[in-house]
């Protein structure tokens, strides 16, 4: 029977999906050797798919020979991710809440390589981000990703944490928190608070504060973070622009829950 027909469908496309899906099951880019060796597939085969992959948009290959998934891979994820969840029912909620404190609002996912931000809303007043719709967060230094990181088990965020942590040794660069033990002690901090802070650690001058919204289950659904300037967002829980966010996110998870 030929390659390209089998019963009804065809055999290459299927076999190029599943060199897609053992891209995006690796947490990491991937050389030709340990493709091949993880679909038990010869490497000249496997090397014709992902030559196809690349050409597509689907993968992209580094500067030192690894593979990882490429822009239209993510965009493929990013519209699934807008278009099947609770998110596009929050939309009037979110966007009153962007009326009342008029920050920056940017609205995240979580996906195996960290937080990923799927919708960011403009400010009146202009703050400058540096992170835009398809950005990972980062676990540490990123008010979103301590948010994912003090409510999701800690099975899933250690191996993002540690990875984080031996990327700032080997710059020489010092971050809050800097080993498990802060992290830790941070963790509390944020769900006693509800919420999780940074202050200009990834741009001065710029204030971030998050908050979780779950669903039925009690696990993270998706996070809203506000973002503002240091005037416009002070870090006080008691400042009404942070109220107004926490009581956003407490009423969509009651909507999500009742949904």
């Amino acid at each position: 029977m030929s390659e390209e027909k089998i019963q009804g469908g065809v055999q290459s496309l299927e076999v190029g999906l599943n060199v897609l899906d053992a891209l995006i099951a690796h947490r990491t880019p991937m050389m030709l050797k340990e493709l091949s060796e993880n679909l038990s597939m010869h490497p000249a085969k496997v090397h014709r798919y992902v030559v196809s992959l690349v050409r597509t948009g689907y993968a992209k290959q580094l500067a030192d020979g690894r593979y990882a998934l490429g822009d239209q891979a993510w965009r493929l994820g990013l519209i699934c991710i807008q278009r099947t969840d609770m998110i596009q029912a929050a939309q009037p909620m979110i966007h009153a809440l962007h009326r009342e404190i008029n920050c920056g609002l940017q609205i995240s996912k979580w996906t195996s390589q960290g937080p990923l931000v799927v919708q960011w809303i403009e400010p009146d007043q202009p703050v400058s981000v540096i992170t835009r719709v398809g950005s990972i967060m980062p676990m540490l230094n990123s008010a979103t990703g301590r948010t994912y990181a003090a409510y999701m088990a800690e099975d899933i965020v250690r191996p993002l944490l540690d990875k984080e942590w031996q990327q700032r040794e080997k710059l020489g660069q010092q971050v809050y928190p800097a080993n498990w033990d802060e992290f830790k002690a941070l963790k509390i901090s944020i769900c006693e608070m509800g919420a999780a802070t940074v202050s200009g650690d990834l741009l001065a001058g710029v204030n971030a504060v998050c908050v979780p919204v779950f669903n039925r289950h009690g696990e993270i659904e998706f996070a809203i973070a506000a973002l503002g300037a240091e005037g416009h967002l002070p870090i006080d829980f008691k400042n009404e622009k942070v109220e107004a966010l926490k009581g956003t996110a407490a009423a969509l998870t009651e909507f999500i829950s009742q949904g």
